[in-house]
């Protein structure tokens, strides 16, 4: 085994070493008569052959050869001088009963240690010629925000990755690398912070996810740290070899960016790389074998790999779980029907041809594409507005065969009448029903097993696109039935497919995708089939049917809708009867928003039932445009009527609020007074940096309130006005200091009250319950016994409504608890009214502003 170059402890990170190109390795030459023999050695023995060779080479590649023999070893000391110092590598043999045997190398560079133990195949690699002057340091990309921060700008490419790699100099992390560089090997793709979101040059890559640029494809791997010291040196060194192996200098660079943006890791080595790579020029696009792997946690797991070695994404080659018949992980290899295996293989395209590896975490098995058949096939099922296709292609082109997603498949000439094919269906046009999709032969159902003719029967009835074949699988012949389409979900459509195989009467297996879940059982399948009716996707295309619902369905939704949202309305005038006093008013304004909501609904139906006369109920994309309108309005009164309800509440909690930053605003004005009192009397003036102390404010944002109220700051104004305006400034309304103090000084009256509460139910009640909560009551000022008490008494999702429960037996002590918890709603609640105003003015006065 190859033994790899690792750094020693030094603070300065190795270089690596540039390959050899074979225009460049010296032939080796014979040994000399004096290296063939130790000098002054007792009982001398033969050199060994490789030390001449290696010696020869070096010499010829500049580097002054120095061989030492002593006991038990033998050592080739080679040396290198250059420019930035002197390079030493020492070659060590041992003596063992069968003559010298390698024993590793250690290499310095300028008087450290560089790497150690390495293996002789990499040896050859160090010697090769050193150039005597540095490398020409490549022009750097512009990655500033002159060019990326442009309203216009695109992402960046593979091309300007790579030259901000290569431009960067060596024991340096190129800049856009710096976030990831410590990480495993992660795949990076072009970020979607440019032009106005431009975030950095080091921003400019992402690991995926909504970050990245939309239809991008990966640039970069990054890989693990330490593992590239010159990376200007390494990408030149991969292109060095592409080229001497007969290719161009844009084929080399290609190469290069090939193997960065791979995980592939080559020490030095570049042979299995280039090999790799002159494979994936000539990709095939086919799985050469299929891996099973097992983990505890993900369960076992099916995937294909490709015969060019590259990991591709995407179907078949992804790897996913296989449940069991109960939808679950099995717990390890052994557990796994190889018939259930075969299925799933056979569902991506594939068959297997060898025999499985024995492993407990990892199995393979070699492959191959699934020969159409061409003996006895079923006409596949198609849509019912598409044309007819050829059957001898049909299979070829089956949903889980090995079709490209999104390529239509090959038509074929229209037959025309014959003896053994009926007249040709007109296609559907909005003047007539769309006909269903076409079912299977009778005489090729009539040959199916029993269960298979029941699935055919119930997927035919609600419109599934069913296909019957008939192939050689694994040597035996076989009938698949193929189901698949989509079917309407709440908000839009989801496909199924199924693929259920019989060998005669004997049922193999199926392998079904629903919700990206790979795998079910038939009677999973077929309960699935019989529950749910597929979506015709001929009425999808022409407008009769939206999400499977055609135009008087629309009109009954919309309508119920409707429905629901008037009785809402009609709930929200009672609970506004219900209100009085100063809450009346608050009730009355959301009772007005529900009505007007009620309104926009009826609108909105109204425009849907006319679209609905217009088109004779043909054509449901007018009433389904609808929906958005309709369900906007159902949010909007069902908000209304939760705030008719706590209107109440809300003005309690606002009066008390009001009280309570009105008394907040009263001690801040207090605190301040009494400061400059006690700067006065010690003879010094009140400033804005001692004010900062004051609010016990961090250095950063110290220094920034400073230097604004040097810029902004009244005469005569008080500090905490000055303050108020900074903070409003930098986040705008609703940060102004009393809203902290009030809420801090409500906070800390509502735990007390909870302790309160807490110590007369713990006494009453006794025993250990009532000991913890006397315990919690002591401790109410920390924050583990606060988490407790609000814990206690937490009903649901409401906070404190429990309190509520001992009103009876502790009224004083439970209404101090409301109205703790209503004056810190309140002082919340008012921060965020402000704040929304606030924000409200803000974009009124930027859509007003032209752009």
């Amino acid at each position: 085994m190859t033994a790899t170059p690792r750094p020693a402890s030094s603070t300065r990170p190795p270089a690596q070493e540039p390959a050899p190109t074979p225009a460049e390795a010296p032939a080796p030459t014979a040994p000399t008569a004096e290296q063939s023999r130790p000098v002054n050695v007792p009982g001398a023995v033969a050199l060994p052959r490789n030390l001449a060779r290696l010696t020869a080479q070096a010499e010829a590649a500049g580097w002054t050869a120095t061989v030492e023999a002593q006991p038990g070893h033998c050592a080739l000391l080679l040396t290198a001088r250059q420019e930035a110092g002197e390079t030493v590598l020492r070659c060590v043999w041992r003596l063992t009963a069968r003559g010298y045997r390698w024993d590793g190398a250690t290499l310095t560079r300028y008087g450290q240690q560089a790497a150690e133990s390495i293996a002789w195949r990499a040896v050859g690699d160090l010697v090769a010629p050193e150039a005597s002057t540095t490398r020409t340091q490549p022009t750097a990309p512009d990655l500033s925000a002159s060019l990326y921060g442009k309203q216009s700008a695109s992402p960046v490419t593979a091309e300007v990755v790579s030259a901000s790699i290569g431009a960067t100099p060596a024991d340096e992390v190129p800049v856009m690398l710096r976030p990831w560089i410590k990480a495993i090997p992660v795949t990076l793709y072009p970020s979607r912070f440019v032009g106005r979101d431009y975030s950095g040059a080091d921003c400019l890559l992402t690991p995926g996810g909504d970050d990245a640029a939309p239809g991008t494809e990966p640039v970069l791997s990054v890989l693990p740290w330490g593992y590239l010291t010159s990376n200007a040196a390494y990408l030149e060194d991969l292109a060095a070899y592409a080229v001497a192996e007969g290719r161009t200098q844009e084929e080399g660079a290609e190469f290069a960016r090939w193997v960065i943006a791979s995980e592939i890791l080559t020490f030095g080595m570049y042979d299995a790389a280039f090999e790799g790579w002159v494979r994936s020029l000539t990709c095939t696009m086919t799985a050469a074998y299929a891996v099973l792997t097992y983990t505890r946690m993900n369960g076992v797991a099916l995937g294909l790999g490709c015969g060019c070695g590259q990991r591709h994404r995407g179907w078949p080659w992804e790897r996913t779980t296989v449940w069991n018949e109960e939808g679950r992980h099995y717990p390890s290899f052994g557990a796994v029907p190889t018939d259930q295996i075969a299925d799933l293989i056979a569902a991506r395209g594939y068959r297997v041809t060898g025999e499985w590896s024995r492993g407990d975490t990892v199995r393979r098995v070699t492959v191959e594409p699934t020969a159409p058949p061409s003996t006895e096939t079923a006409p596949v099922a198609a849509a019912a507005d598409a044309p007819p296709s050829d059957p001898g292609a049909a299979d070829a082109w089956e949903s889980d065969g090995g079709a490209c997603p999104g390529v239509e498949p090959p038509r074929g000439p229209e037959p025309g009448p014959s003896a053994t094919s009926g007249p040709q269906e007109p296609e559907p046009t909005g003047d007539a029903p769309a006909a269903p999709p076409a079912a299977p032969m009778a005489d090729q159902v009539a040959e199916l097993p029993r269960n298979a003719r029941t699935l055919v029967e119930a997927a035919t009835a609600n419109q599934w696109d069913v296909t019957v074949t008939a192939t050689l699988m694994q040597g035996t012949y076989v009938r698949t039935v193929t189901v698949s389409g989509e079917f309407p979900v709440r908000t839009g459509t989801q496909g199924f497919t199924a693929r259920c195989v019989w060998d005669g009467a004997r049922y193999w297996g199926s392998a079904s995708q629903r919700n990206g879940r790979h795998g079910a059982a038939f009677r999973e399948v077929l309960a699935w089939v019989r529950e749910e009716r597929a979506v015709n996707r001929a009425d999808e295309e022409s407008g009769r049917s939206v999400w499977g619902r055609d135009a008087a369905e629309w009109r009954r939704q919309l309508a119920d809708a409707v429905t629901k949202i008037a009785e809402t309305v009609a709930e929200a005038r009672f609970e506004h009867g219900q209100v009085t006093g100063d809450a009346a008013a608050r009730a009355g304004t959301a009772l007005a928003d529900a009505e007007q909501a009620h309104r926009d609904a009826v609108d909105a139906l109204t425009r849907a039932q006319r679209a609905y006369r217009a088109s004779g109920g043909e054509d449901a994309r007018p009433l389904a445009a609808e929906r958005d309108a309709v369900l906007d309005a159902g949010k909007r009164v069902r908000a209304a009527l939760e705030r008719v309800k706590d209107a109440s509440r809300a003005t309690e909690a606002e009066a008390r609020a009001v009280v309570a930053i009105a008394e907040a605003e009263r001690q801040d004005q207090a605190e301040e007074e009494a400061w400059r009192t006690r700067l006065a009397a010690e003879g010094r003036e009140p400033t804005a940096a001692a004010f900062a102390s004051l609010v016990q404010m961090f250095e950063v944002p110290a220094r920034a309130w400073v230097a604004w109220h040097a810029e902004h700051g009244r005469a005569g104004e008080p500090f905490r006005e000055a303050y108020d305006r900074w903070t409003e400034e930098r986040h705008g309304k609703g940060h102004r200091s009393a809203y902290t103090r009030a809420y801090l000084t409500a906070h800390d009256a509502l735990s007390a009250a909870r302790g309160a509460l807490a110590l007369a139910v713990g006494t009453a009640t006794g025993g250990e319950e009532g000991e913890r909560l006397v315990r919690l009551s002591r401790n109410c000022r920390h924050r583990n016994a606060q988490d407790a008490l609000a814990s206690w008494l937490r009903s649901g999702w409401k906070v404190d409504a429990r309190a509520a429960a001992f009103a009876e037996q502790h009224p004083d002590e439970a209404e101090a608890v409301r109205g703790a918890r209503l004056t810190v709603d309140g002082v919340e609640d008012y921060r965020r009214a402000e704040r929304e105003a606030w924000q409200a003015e803000q974009a009124k006065a930027a859509a007003d502003t032209p752009s």
